[in-house]
């Protein structure tokens, strides 16, 4: 027996202790600042990015466009057309692109005298067109805060965030019908997500959410849920990316339309300043150790 352990140690020796899972790696978008960045949206086509732009006056929604894949995105700039506002304004979220009508879903308090936001929505009638003067979105807007919208890959669902008193909560407003910006029933509370996980986004299959939760301290995280048959299982945080020295953490996950990118805002070392955008595949999320 003595025979047989020796040359097992000296070979668990020789290999060392096992390895601890690699450091995911992320890349910080070219569009960051020293102003906070938030609430990436890519768009369908991969070659639009909206985001959120944050400076001591307001917030505004910028957008980067660039020309293929390959390219770094240039200085975005806030979106033109009718859509800004003189108060607030973030979370974009475009439907296809290339599709129209398309319409733009986003987050504004609409002028100074609003203290909460609502969910609005914009339409572009063409190709070289501008998106139209927006209009708050029936049965989803009330006097709390509502944020972050996201549209189901059929169109018929729309998840996006409410501030109550209990915290942030997900909630979700259906329709029978893919058509128009609008036609959704009241929303629905997904009660099995614990107050305080918010910022959904949501794989083309419908059956994976990334979102933001609650961390120790103060600090928010990415966290990952799946669906079930008892409706959104538990979320669980996504520990390999999630980094643990910003003071405010990591927040606003994004996917893109394939469900192959998470894009996301930091305030992690390496940054330009304050919140930052950084993209990761998700398929670097699902390795194990």
């Amino acid at each position: 027996m003595k025979r047989l352990l020796t040359p097992l140690l000296l070979l668990a020796l020789a290999a060392g202790p096992c390895p601890a899972r690699a450091e995911i790696k992320v890349t910080n978008l070219s569009v960051n600042t020293e102003a906070d960045e938030d609430d990436p949206h890519l768009s369908s086509g991969g070659l639009t990015l909206f985001y959120t732009a944050t400076t001591q006056k307001k917030s505004d929604i910028m957008v980067s466009r660039r020309r293929d894949k390959r390219q770094a995105w240039p200085a975005g700039k806030p979106i033109d057309d009718y859509v800004s506002t003189e108060a607030d304004d973030r979370s974009a979220f475009a439907t296809t692109d290339g599709r129209y009508p398309q319409f733009l879903y986003f987050a504004t308090k609409k002028d100074k005298t609003q203290k909460n936001f609502d969910i609005y929505v914009a339409v572009r009638q063409g190709a070289g067109s501008v998106f139209s003067a927006p209009t708050p979105v029936p049965t989803v807007s009330t006097e709390e805060d509502e944020l972050h919208p996201w549209l189901s890959a059929d169109g018929k669902s729309l998840y996006f965030s409410r501030k109550t008193k209990d915290g942030w909560r997900m909630l979700v407003a259906r329709r029978k019908e893919a058509t128009g910006g609008a036609g959704f029933g009241d929303p629905a509370l997904l009660k099995e997500l614990p107050a305080g996980f918010h910022h959904a986004t949501l794989t083309p299959d419908g059956k994976t959410m990334y979102l933001q939760g609650p961390l120790e301290k103060g600090r928010w995280g990415l966290f990952r849920s799946g669906y079930g048959s008892d409706g959104w299982q538990k979320p669980e945080a996504l520990e390999e990316l999630n980094n643990a020295d910003g003071p405010t953490g990591d927040r606003s996950p994004g996917l893109s339309r394939d469900g192959s990118l998470l894009y996301f805002a930091s305030d992690r070392p390496g940054g330009k300043g304050g919140l930052d955008l950084y993209v990761v595949p998700t398929a670097d999320l699902m390795k194990k150790k």
